[in-house]
């Protein structure tokens, strides 16, 4: 047996399996509260725009509704790949587009921007956040709403044990075993992904990838400090998929802002 390792960047081995790896993700019910939000909030709403988009899950969810007009982004070419299939067997209308949130290039504008499963987690830096802010105020229509949801430090903790127990075969071919840590000093999550492939019919040759995420772990007072350096104020800090507010032993939180 022969095996090879490799590191490679986030959500480039993980995307042909990541489905699989969160399938344990209720994202119909996710999409429903993002629609919630947007009909207790802007009604009108008919415009949407997802960051960091994944495989395109609530996207596709939120399309069944048909309320809404979607563009899809992910900084991920793999991801979005996987998800441009997904619209293509299901004849989806959705626009797809590989696009780092970082840098967003759009010549018109919407009534919502969205982005779920802890994404803007993956920003360490205050000039990264403030920066998004910035630009997403630059794309949304007058009255449009910014969303997002952010993991605490209490989620992190509590975390841990059952996603070090996530080891799975996914067929005959793949394999992956995930490990996670946090540090409450820097408040960084490290997810880390070993992904086993066998590349020949002999099962001789084994590749190890390994992809390395980690994640900038907020509290509510440091996003409200945050924001309050933005030209956007709160409309509404939830605690996690309920119209409740947020509060201190908040694992989830979805902001709401305007």
């Amino acid at each position: 047996m022969t095996k090879t390792e490799k590191f490679v960047k986030p959500y480039s081995a993980l995307a042909d399996i990541y489905d699989i790896v969160m399938s344990d993700v209720d994202y119909e019910t996710w999409a429903d509260y993002i629609d919630e939000i947007i009909l207790n909030h802007h009604p009108d709403a008919e415009s949407l725009l997802e960051l960091a988009c994944g495989t395109g899950t609530v996207a596709l969810s939120l399309e069944e509704l048909d309320c809404y007009r979607i563009t899809a982004t992910d900084g991920s070419s793999d991801m979005i790949r996987i998800a441009q299939n997904k619209a293509q067997q299901v004849n989806s209308e959705i626009i797809f587009k590989k696009m780092n949130f970082l840098d967003l290039q759009f010549d018109h504008s919407f009534d919502i921007v969205y982005m779920i499963f802890d994404s803007i987690n993956y920003l360490h830096d205050q000039s990264e956040l403030l920066r998004l802010h910035h630009d997403v105020k630059g794309i949304l229509n007058p009255n449009g709403l910014f969303i997002y949801d952010f993991t605490t430090p209490r989620n992190s903790r509590k975390a841990i044990e059952y996603l070090n127990r996530d080891t799975r075969e996914v067929n005959d071919k793949i394999r992956y075993h995930r490990e996670s840590s946090f540090d409450p000093i820097k408040c960084i999550h490290t997810n880390r992904f070993e992904i086993t492939k066998t590349m020949d019919k002999t099962d001789q040759n084994e590749v190890l990838l390994n992809e390395i995420h980690q994640q900038k772990i907020y509290t509510l007072n440091q996003i409200q400090s945050l924001i309050e350096k933005t030209d956007f104020e709160i409309v509404k800090a939830y605690d996690g998929f309920q119209l409740k507010p947020a509060h201190k032993n908040s694992l989830r939180i979805t902001m709401v802002l305007q």
